[in-house]
Protein backbone atom coordinates (compact mmCIF):
# COMPACT_ATOMS: atom_id res chain seq x y z
CA UNK A 1 0.00 0.00 0.00
CA UNK A 2 1.63 3.26 -1.08
CA UNK A 3 1.68 6.24 1.24
CA UNK A 4 -0.03 9.50 0.40
CA UNK A 5 2.17 12.52 -0.17
CA UNK A 6 1.26 14.00 3.23
CA UNK A 7 2.13 10.71 4.95
CA UNK A 8 5.49 10.62 3.18
CA UNK A 9 6.21 14.19 4.27
CA UNK A 10 5.31 13.27 7.85
CA UNK A 11 7.63 10.24 7.72
CA UNK A 12 10.36 12.46 6.29
CA UNK A 13 9.94 15.09 9.01
CA UNK A 14 9.88 12.55 11.84
CA UNK A 15 12.90 10.68 10.49
CA UNK A 16 14.89 13.92 10.13
CA UNK A 17 14.07 14.84 13.73
CA UNK A 18 15.16 11.39 14.90
CA UNK A 19 18.46 11.60 12.96
CA UNK A 20 19.09 15.04 14.43
CA UNK A 21 18.42 13.74 17.96
CA UNK A 22 20.67 10.71 17.44
CA UNK A 23 23.49 12.85 16.06
CA UNK A 24 23.15 15.25 18.98
CA UNK A 25 23.39 12.31 21.36
CA UNK A 26 26.41 10.92 19.50
CA UNK A 27 28.39 14.08 18.86
CA UNK A 28 27.02 16.56 21.40
CA UNK A 29 29.38 18.12 23.90
CA UNK A 30 29.29 16.55 27.31
CA UNK A 31 27.82 13.35 25.96
CA UNK A 32 29.41 10.40 27.75
CA UNK A 33 28.32 7.07 26.32
CA UNK A 34 29.85 3.62 26.30
CA UNK A 35 31.22 2.00 23.16
CA UNK A 36 28.26 -0.36 23.02
CA UNK A 37 25.77 2.53 23.29
CA UNK A 38 27.72 4.43 20.64
CA UNK A 39 27.59 1.49 18.23
CA UNK A 40 23.84 1.10 18.79
CA UNK A 41 23.25 4.82 18.20
CA UNK A 42 25.35 4.77 15.02
CA UNK A 43 23.46 1.73 13.74
CA UNK A 44 20.09 3.34 14.50
CA UNK A 45 21.16 6.61 12.89
CA UNK A 46 22.22 4.78 9.71
CA UNK A 47 18.86 2.98 9.61
CA UNK A 48 16.99 6.28 9.76
CA UNK A 49 19.28 7.81 7.15
CA UNK A 50 18.56 4.83 4.88
CA UNK A 51 14.83 5.36 5.48
CA UNK A 52 15.19 9.00 4.45
CA UNK A 53 17.10 7.99 1.33
CA UNK A 54 14.48 5.39 0.33
CA UNK A 55 11.68 7.87 1.04
CA UNK A 56 13.34 10.46 -1.21
CA UNK A 57 13.86 7.92 -4.00
CA UNK A 58 10.23 6.82 -3.81
CA UNK A 59 9.00 10.41 -4.06
CA UNK A 60 11.28 11.09 -7.05
CA UNK A 61 10.08 7.96 -8.84
CA UNK A 62 6.44 8.87 -8.25
CA UNK A 63 6.95 12.35 -9.71
CA UNK A 64 8.24 10.93 -12.99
Amino acid sequence: MPYTYSQELLINTLAKEKVRDLQQELYGKGSVISDRQREALIRECREYQELLYQNRLNRQLEVR
